[in-house]
């Protein structure tokens, strides 16, 4: 399966950013018999806020993952098992030989980066009656904005300026390669500006692509199986008389929004009738009531640096649902989905202070187990993995030495990604509905899992790095037997045992988790 995964906005940025670890917890998507599907996913940011720091963490963690997966299995499509498995690619990546697209997850949105909202228009050349109209339309200091910073807050500048998108090389290059069988998901907020103006753009020039005639695949796009995350208000920002971002005006805009997305997206009428069609197939809405800690204002030019919220952690796991339906529950004919579905996320447990075991059984079954794995791996990695080195499965063929603690695949593990990893984590728990899955201040694998205390049995102690060791030797010594691990396939071996042993121990000693 293949994804095109459009994020939109600031938002779009943050929940990539889960969405990452989830993927690098090893989940995937589930078919209809309960196996893990194969995916390959293709990350398309657009924002034309390149300086915002949301957005720079995540194509971070995105070339990080990139990385870290191409040690593991090469350019492997067809991995349905480990950590880091899901494929994450560049649209560069999926294009043939030569392509004109950088390698860069950014959608270029170069000649909206660069003006000021009325030299986008034009506004100084146009006549005096058309710039009173657009006087009428905009504010001094909407035609004054350097689109540099994005649409801040204004959907009104952002629904002009992306109409560019249909005419742009990328979407020209992504119709190019677009198959019937592949996938697209959009994720943006409601209540700011680039999210709420670029998702409908999105949509509309994919519906109407059979009208596009500098596009292929015009039939394949129109009738495409599309999913969407529309984020509704969840974060708070500090009051700023100066800004022109204000949380008093996000249910105003969120409720104009949804009016425009009832008109024109996810509620088509006929006769003052609603029809049971859509231009989305699966919309997904998703919020908060509790507001986040009051984030500093920032309408973009300082950098737009945002405290990780369990929103996004939620809001990252509707992309996954949207990846297990089946195919004829998506049917779209003539640009219109057939029997839309819409969803909404509700707590288990409605706590200021969550663990995994506060959401519904739905989500404890698709995630608890691997995200509990990965923290355990991270563990074991960063506190004891470098004294394992040199005794035993390490010492079996393909041998790990003390030369693989200097290579530049862990420095990339270590260094960059379980660094981001754990900040990510630490945000997540600071919040004002604090998400804390995992103990933060423990090295020790007994206390590690908040809310679920590992299982003791009459002949075995608790759970800890020796008990992880005993598992990692067993299992490398069944598969040094049985031939399993190439010479050049050090990383891959490491990473199998641990999964593998990992998943013996939770399976056993963490059951509570689900």
């Amino acid at each position: 399966m293949r994804l095109f995964l459009f994020l939109v906005g600031g938002t779009g940025s943050r929940v990539m950013r889960p969405l990452i670890m989830q993927f690098a917890a090893g989940i995937h998507p589930i078919d209809e018999g309960g196996q893990p599907q194969p995916l390959e996913v293709i990350p398309i940011i657009v924002d034309p806020h390149k300086a915002n720091e949301d957005l720079k963490r995540t194509e971070n963690l995105l070339r990080w993952y990139r990385s870290i997966r191409k040690a593991l299995y090469g350019e492997r499509p067809d991995v349905t098992k480990g950590f880091f498995s899901v494929k994450i690619s560049t649209l560069s990546d999926i294009l043939p030989a030569g392509s004109p697209l950088s390698d860069t997850f950014l959608f270029n949105l170069g000649t909206v980066e660069s003006k000021k909202f009325q030299d986008f228009i034009s506004y100084n050349t146009l006549d005096t009656a058309n710039q009173a109209l657009c006087s009428m339309m905009f504010s001094n200091d909407q035609l004054q904005t350097k689109m540099d910073i994005g649409f801040v807050g204004s959907p009104n500048i952002g629904s002009v300026a992306l109409n560019q998108f249909k005419d742009s090389e990328e979407f020209k290059q992504f119709s190019n390669v677009f198959q019937k069988t592949d996938r697209i998901f959009i994720v943006s907020s409601i209540f700011g500006g680039t999210g709420a103006a670029g998702y409908p753009i999105i949509v509309k020039n994919i519906r109407n692509a059979a009208s596009n005639a500098a596009i292929n695949n015009r039939g394949d796009l129109r009738d495409a199986k599309i999913g969407a995350l529309t984020v509704l208000p969840y974060f708070n920002v500090q009051q700023d008389e100066n800004s022109p971002i204000s949380r008093a005006d996000f249910i105003s805009k969120t409720k104009s929004a949804l009016f425009y997305y009832h008109d024109n997206l996810t509620g088509l009428r006929q006769g003052g009738v609603d029809l049971p069609l859509s231009k989305i197939n699966a919309c997904y809405y998703l919020g908060d009531e509790v507001p986040s800690t009051p984030y500093f204002n920032d309408p973009g030019g300082n950098g737009q640096r945002n405290d990780a919220h369990v929103v996004e952690y939620v809001g990252a796991l509707s992309v996954i649902d949207f990846l297990c339906i089946p195919d004829d529950q998506l049917v779209t004919r003539g640009g219109n989905a057939l029997n839309p579905i819409y969803k909404e996320y509700g707590l288990a447990n409605d706590k200021q202070t969550l663990t995994l075991n506060d959401f519904g059984v739905g989500t404890r079954q698709m995630v608890n187990k691997s995200m509990a794995k990965f923290f355990l791996a991270y563990q074991y990695i960063t506190n004891q993995f470098g004294k394992d080195v040199g005794r035993g499965y390490t010492q079996d063929k393909p041998e790990i030495t003390r030369g693989f603690l200097s290579t530049s695949f862990y420095n990339t593990l270590t260094a960059d990604f379980f660094v981001a990893y754990r900040t990510w984590l630490k945000e997540l728990s600071g919040n004002q509905r604090s998400f804390q899955p995992f103990n933060l201040l423990t090295s020790q694998m007994a206390d590690a899992i908040n809310g679920v205390a590992p299982k003791k049995g009459f002949f075995s102690g608790e759970v800890n790095y020796k008990t992880l060791l005993s598992a990692l030797n067993k299992g490398s010594q069944a598969a040094a037997k049985a031939g399993r691990f190439q010479m050049n396939e050090t990383v891959f071996r490491f990473f199998s045992l641990l999964d593998e042993a990992l998943d013996g121990l939770v399976e056993e000693k963490y059951n509570g988790l689900v």
